[in-house]
């Protein structure tokens, strides 16, 4: 597995070098054909924007989806890595990087080792996973050109887990996550006479205040959900109340009954505020990525294949809150996603998403080695 080893940190340091953003990736999809040429695979549809689906048949037996994300984002790195990227304000934080160059690498060992296992495999390049929404595995649903996969898989790296841990949820994997965006609207006046006018800051801060009641107090505390704030725009100086104060946040939920419960909640509070104040509002809510729940046979495929490849399987307990558009695929079958622990045992480590995320490369070949395995068990 040398050769195989060496070609996979050959394409990560070249896709980290030259990151780019969202659905503007045509380098990256460019040189991820150019690899798909090279290794002769027999099938490629471009898909969406600049989404690649390259296809291996060998014979009877199940059509499997594989895939990896090429996206970065839009972050300064300051890893001061030989292979750091080469366009400003753009790295790849999250580690999409590494899962194409995994998926690359499984690609090209089951394509020249057919004799080691049977069906066929759709190798999915996808393009947009960190937005904007609606991403881009959408666009690859809705195309159809999945359309006959039986089951889907996915890694995605995580320093939260050691070099050579895995860890996986049954069930609830990752969140779902919604946008919401709240316009309250006043009469701007002078600071100094407030008589006069009708603040809209005082509704965004009522409305701040009281939104964590509907987490506390209308959902069940059995059931997860998240409702967070993290932008904040009203005004222009201090001594103006201005007409209008903006807010934009995020919601997060497992389960659809919660989801929609939020959502009425949010838009009746924005109206009751804005109706007890004199003001009036804009509500946008807008659904994001739907929750991925992973399919207990496909984890089972997954802890299966990798017993042999880590020194340690971890059955998660708690999901994420993070999200994931991988959903789309599990949503259109069947599949699962696990956590490839990429953690360095001797040196500073960093979350995805930040400016000095460095993975520890050694845990690729072992996340290859996962994809290979599950396609040779089928």
């Amino acid at each position: 597995m040398k050769a195989i080893n060496d070609y996979i940190l050959e394409v990560r340091r070249y896709l980290h070098k030259n990151p780019e953003t969202g659905f503007n990736c045509v380098n990256t999809s460019k040189y991820i054909k150019e690899q798909l040429e090279a290794i002769k695979v027999d099938n490629i549809e471009s898909v969406g924007k600049h989404s690649l689906v390259a296809t291996i048949f060998n014979g009877e037996g199940k059509v499997l989806g594989l895939r990896a994300d090429f996206d970065a984002l839009n972050i300064t790195e300051e890893t001061n890595l030989e292979f750091a990227s080469t366009n400003q304000g753009v790295m790849h934080a999250c580690g999409h990087d590494a899962h194409t160059a995994m998926l690359l690498g499984a690609c090209k060992y089951l394509s020249e080792n057919k004799d080691l296992w049977q069906g066929t495999v759709k190798f999915i390049f996808q393009e947009a996973e960190e937005g904007p929404n609606p991403g881009g595995a959408y666009y690859i649903v809705e195309s159809g050109v999945v359309n006959d996969v039986d089951e889907f898989f996915a890694l995605h790296v995580s320093p939260g887990y050691e070099t050579g841990e895995l860890a996986i949820n049954y069930g609830n994997a990752l969140a779902a996550a919604d946008i919401i965006g709240i316009t309250f609207t006043g009469v701007g006046t002078h600071a100094a006479y407030p008589h006069l006018g009708i603040d809209p800051i005082v509704m965004q801060a009522d409305f701040i205040t009281k939104l964590q009641s509907i987490v506390s107090r209308k959902i069940n505390p059995f059931r997860a959900a998240v409702v967070t704030i993290g932008e904040v725009k009203a005004g222009t100086t201090f001594n103006i109340i201005p007409d209008s104060a903006f807010l934009k946040g995020t919601v997060r939920t497992f389960d659809e009954e919660v989801r929609s419960l939020i959502e009425r909640e949010l838009k009746n509070l924005c109206e009751a505020i804005a109706l007890s104040y004199g003001g009036s509002y804009k509500f946008d809510y807008v659904r994001g990525y739907d929750p991925t729940i992973n399919v207990k046979e496909s984890v089972d495929i997954v802890i299966e294949s990798g017993e042999d490849i880590f020194d340690k399987i971890t059955i998660l307990k708690e999901a994420s809150m993070g999200a994931e558009d991988f959903s789309k695929f599990i949503n259109l079958k069947k599949g699962a996603i696990a956590w490839l622990g990429v953690k360095h045992k001797f040196k500073e480590n960093h979350n995805i998403h930040n400016s000095k995320f460095n993975l520890n490369e050694e845990a690729l070949i072992k996340g290859t080695n996962l994809l290979i395995n599950i396609v040779k068990k089928g």
